[in-house]
């Protein structure tokens, strides 16, 4: 347990410099780094930095020593009596150093203890000047938006929308739930003339959720856009994709439900869950199958998948299938990761463009470097970048431009 102890207590004190501020640029970084490595431990930075959560839940001693001889008894006792649940967190390859959290609400308030001293919450400014050293300004991660555009044409900006019914469209209500999805609601109205079709866009740094008619769920990334009646009358269920997005299909065995993507490759598909990545920017088209089956066609190319596959549909028609792919990476995204894995730096830079919203330029001889690992979505970019940097590359951000280098 030496290990795990020694990189608490390093962590602790690099805590209580940053908040004296005493720390350095290299040990600033080292404790951001420790920072966005999980939830927990951004949850309990934030919160040792709150003398108000603080107080009344440790003792207030006359000096720092006293502070922290009492503050590492308790953690030493904790360990001791196996209460302190130290997990490794490991980032890799971009890091190559392998962290130990504390994940303890008793050694955290041992830490707590020396903070107490400051007697002051820390505001954000409090952290600029490292990071303006280095980048001019920062960038704010994409978040929930969309574009719904109307039978009619009209647009409705949902992420200013407000909750409840926001269009009639044909037989069908569309609805902005609770939660923020968008849904769609039978009227019970009779059958119209002629379908209408709706369009919901993602913009650069953008998500969405949606509710399609039948009830199938739709999870759209950013800088994408799907098709759909707002109503499926007809003998399948048919969408338009473009971009990225992932679908839980309602079962309907009489009425197969089908994803045109990129106006030549479709998905044909037996009540599943499944994630369709088409951007334009990049060489393929990936279909990965979680669970259920699904038919990848273009032209003469036919695969059936099984879970776990992957389908790759190159510009030519070529179709390759990938078996035992990582289908928790791959719906990363989703669940408010980036997912690297063997991500090349190019690669990497689209991702970031799409979800940041900046434009990348190259400057010099680019290092063939590759990243692997998860990092969170709701990170600034300058967080991420840091992160990047530690594989030998470098990162300037003015407005919205991202300057990579050597």
């Amino acid at each position: 347990m030496s290990d795990e102890l020694n990189y608490i207590e390093r962590i602790a004190g690099l805590i209580i410099k940053f908040h004296n501020d005493e720390i350095t640029q290299e040990e600033y970084q080292e404790l951001m780094d420790w920072r966005q490595l999980s939830d927990e431990n951004r949850v309990w930075f934030d919160k040792l930095s709150d003398p108000d959560y603080l107080r009344g839940r440790v003792q207030k001693f006359s000096n720092l020593q006293s502070l922290k001889k009492a503050g590492w008894e308790k953690v030493i006792s904790a360990i001791d009596e196996e209460d302190l649940s130290v997990q490794p967190a490991i980032v890799r390859p971009m890091h190559r150093t392998r962290y130990f959290v504390a994940a303890s609400l008793v050694g955290l308030l041992a830490v707590g203890a020396w903070l107490y001293t400051r007697n002051r919450p820390v505001a954000t400014s409090d952290a600029s000047p490292a990071l303006t050293s280095t980048f001019k300004n920062d960038v704010a991660p994409g978040g929930n938006k969309a574009i719904l555009t109307l039978s009619d044409g009209s647009n409705v900006v949902l992420d200013s929308a407000g909750k409840g019914t926001i269009a009639h469209q044909g037989i069908a209500r569309v609805v902005k739930l609770d939660d923020g999805k968008l849904a769609y609601n039978n009227t019970g109205s009779e059958k119209p003339a002629a379908l209408a079709y709706n369009t919901l866009t993602t913009p650069a740094a953008g998500q969405f959720q949606l509710l399609l008619p039948d009830g199938t769920k739709v999870w759209l990334n950013n800088a994408s856009s799907l098709r759909y009646p707002v109503a499926f009358t007809g003998k399948d269920r048919e969408v338009e994709l473009k971009g990225e997005a992932y679908f839980e299909i309602a079962p309907n065995a009489r009425q197969p439900f089908k994803v045109k993507v990129n106006e030549g490759t479709q998905v044909d598909v037996l009540g599943t869950s499944f994630n369709i990545s088409a951007y334009t920017d990049e060489t393929t088209i990936k279909t990965t199958l979680l669970s259920g089956a699904v038919r990848i066609s273009r032209g003469d190319a036919r695969k059936i998948l099984k879970p776990g596959q992957q389908a790759r549909m190159n510009e030519s028609g070529s179709l390759e299938t990938l078996d035992d792919v990582d289908t928790d990476g791959v719906v990363a995204w989703k669940n408010g990761l980036f997912h690297f894995e063997r991500a090349d730096i190019k690669t990497a830079m689209r991702m970031l463009a799409r979800w940041y919203n900046v434009e990348v330029v190259y400057e010099g001889a680019i290092p063939n470097r590759t990243f692997g690992g998860d990092m969170e979505r709701k990170l600034n970019l300058s967080e991420v970048l840091k992160i990047l940097e530690k594989n030998e590359v470098h990162f300037d951000i003015e407005g919205r431009k991202l300057t990579v280098r050597p």
